[in-house]
């Protein structure tokens, strides 16, 4: 038993450790002074004592809430006790003394003690207010006695009490007994920081030998003590400047009222987050944004979301990409279509850079000064808008060219090489006649159309009407290359070649258009004649390579012949491989170089 109420006595004394982390503290260290009282086998009385002593303690106590509070206190008294007092006993005649000391936990209740210490829930405060309130308590305790009874002049002769004290002067005992507290007192506040008490306990003691007498008592009683007094407490406690209720070693804003469960700090909106390290206090928000409202409930806060009422996207400060291509609705152009980023989110179906609906040719990869068109023959304009698509030309003229700068195009110019009018379809009248050169005997002198241009008759030359000179004994026609005068040649007018493919000397069809506009020429100035002169690449033998030029320069002088350019104003021949345009290490080197020149010279 007596193991038993040691470990009470410590988990109480103990109690206020573990609650600690749990509740405010609330400490009051005092003193108690008043009588202590003996209520052993020497008095009669239940309450009080024949023979009171002067009683002081000390005593701590800690408020782990308002109405409930443990409190240790050491205790000094006196135990005195006289059969004298009492006429049923005076022939018993002993009498007992002792000194007492006492420690013992207690636990309070004081019903009212929630009224005292209030708590301000919206500014933090804790609010104080005087009160006079009763309380009770109760717990456990230990007392040391050191009882000195007096046997030696007892006056009576009954058997049974000599024979109780014949026990009592050899029974062993122990000086050290479990006691058990209890009572009630009222106490009042002098200010907040002073308490006043008074209050009345008494000590039921687990022992019939406080005072050293038992058998010659009443042995199946137990000896009980009081004490009755005042106590004088202060309250103690840490440092709280802001008076929140929290000590200032454990507020995490001790200058700042705050609320216990955010450990003192303020929450002014009410959000869980303190204000110091809420970036919007005055709203209520998300602890997860550190206390600010995100309406749209896109993980971005309200105040750093550029769309806050639509749920976007945290790389787009909280605006919605709903073609997911990257750029914002809210930017994008063309939002509900997946784009690009350079085009403000607007697809590029070609790839030229022009957004599809400001592309006038999405499927097809264009410039941009022409709205997405391209323009393969680079003139400006674009090949929807270009009748001539495959040739650089002029705008006015839908893109065609106009290589002899009489405003006609090339394509419905019937002397694209000489520059006329568009009455005469772009050939030269150069006499005014009324009949183009290319059908004028006699373009620079005005005629009758009677004599096709000629004021008279026209000669005919001898040689109009002959055939190329042939070589009959070969069974083929002889080149016949002349060499003409430095004063002979015409610098100023140069004619497009007739180009051949690799080993061939068959015209293509691509350049019967260049052979007739030397034909419109020829005709045009009866005064010139021409040299037809044939090239071949490096490829092949230097002798085969000496008759294909020749060969080549052969058909194209029997094309003229066709178109009426007279034989004797003509002469063929080839220079096979010599004369390279520039080189023949490439493709279209050698391509160059598989041609047929034509030079006009003066008579």
């Amino acid at each position: 038993m007596m193991k038993f109420y040691k470990t009470l006595l410590l988990t109480l004394l103990t109690l206020p450790f573990f609650c600690q982390a749990q509740q405010v503290k609330k400490w009051e260290v005092g003193a108690f002074m008043g009588i202590s009282g003996y209520l052993g086998d020497l008095n009669k009385s239940n309450f009080f004592s024949k023979e009171p002593r002067a009683g002081l303690g000390l005593l701590g106590r800690y408020h782990f809430s308002p109405t409930w509070a443990l409190r240790g206190s050491l205790n000094f008294g006196r135990l005195s006790g006289k059969d004298i007092y009492f006429d049923d006993r005076k022939v018993r005649n002993l009498t007992t003394t002792s000194p007492l000391s006492e420690i013992a936990g207690i636990i309070e209740w004081d019903p009212f003690g929630k009224k005292r210490f209030g708590y301000d829930s919206v500014n933090y405060q804790v609010k104080f207010s005087k009160r006079l309130s009763p309380y009770f308590f109760t717990g456990l305790g230990f007392a040391f006695t050191n009882p000195k009874p007096d046997f030696s002049n007892p006056l009576t002769t009954n058997p049974a009490i000599l024979n109780g004290i014949a026990q009592d002067k050899v029974a062993v005992y122990s000086n050290l007994h479990a006691t058990i507290p209890f009572g009630i007192g009222v106490k009042y506040d002098l200010s907040q920081k002073w308490v006043l008490g008074l209050e009345g306990s008494f000590r039921l003691a687990f022992s019939d030998y406080l005072d050293g007498i038992s058998k010659a008592g009443n042995p199946g009683r137990d000896d009980r003590y009081v004490f009755y007094g005042f106590t004088l407490t202060h309250r103690l406690g840490a440092k709280d400047a802001d008076n929140d209720g929290i000590t200032d070693s454990n507020d995490g804003c001790p200058t700042t009222p705050g609320s216990k469960k955010l450990n003192g700090c303020p929450d002014f909106d009410r959000d869980g987050v303190v204000d110091k390290d809420d970036d919007c206090p005055t709203i209520a928000g998300l602890s997860t944004l550190k206390g600010c409202p995100d309406m749209d409930a896109d993980g971005v806060a309200d105040k750093d979301d550029v769309c806050p009422n639509i749920k976007g996207l945290a790389i787009f400060g909280g605006c919605p990409d709903g073609d997911g291509d990257g750029v914002p609705d809210k930017d994008d152009a063309c939002s509900t279509v997946a784009g690009v980023v350079a085009l403000n989110g607007c697809p590029d179906g070609d790839g030229d850079g022009v957004a599809d609906k400001d592309d006038t040719c999405p499927t097809v990869a264009g410039k941009k000064e022409l709205n997405g068109c391209p323009d393969g023959d680079g003139d400006g304009l674009a090949d929807k808008d270009d009748d001539c698509p495959a040739a650089a030309g002029k705008k006015e003229l839908k893109g065609c060219p106009d290589a002899d700068g009489d405003g006609i195009a090339d394509k419905d110019d019937a002397c694209p090489t000489l520059a006329g009018t568009a009455q005469y379809n772009g050939c030269p009248d150069s006499d005014g006649d009324g009949i183009v050169d290319t059908q004028d005997a006699c373009p620079q002198q005005a005629g009758v159309a009677q004599y096709n241009g000629c004021p008279d008759a026209p000669k005919v030359d001898k040689l109009s009407n002959t055939k190329p000179q042939i070589n009959v004994g070969a069974g083929v026609r002889k080149p016949n290359l002349v060499d003409i005068q430095p004063e002979q040649r015409i610098v100023n007018i140069t004619l497009k070649p007739v180009l051949f493919e690799a080993g061939r000397f068959q015209i293509s069809t691509d350049y019967y258009a260049v052979l007739d506009e030397v034909a419109v020429f020829m005709n045009a100035n009866p005064d010139f004649k021409l040299r037809i002169i044939g090239h071949t690449d490096e490829i092949g033998d230097q002798k085969q390579n000496q008759r294909l030029s020749e060969r080549r320069s052969e058909v194209c002088f029997d094309y003229l012949l066709k178109k009426n350019v007279l034989a004797n104003r003509m002469s063929f021949g080839g220079v096979g491989e010599s004369q390279p345009t520039s080189g023949n290490r490439t493709r279209e080197a050698r391509q160059q170089n598989r041609r047929v020149n034509f030079e006009p010279y003066k008579n």
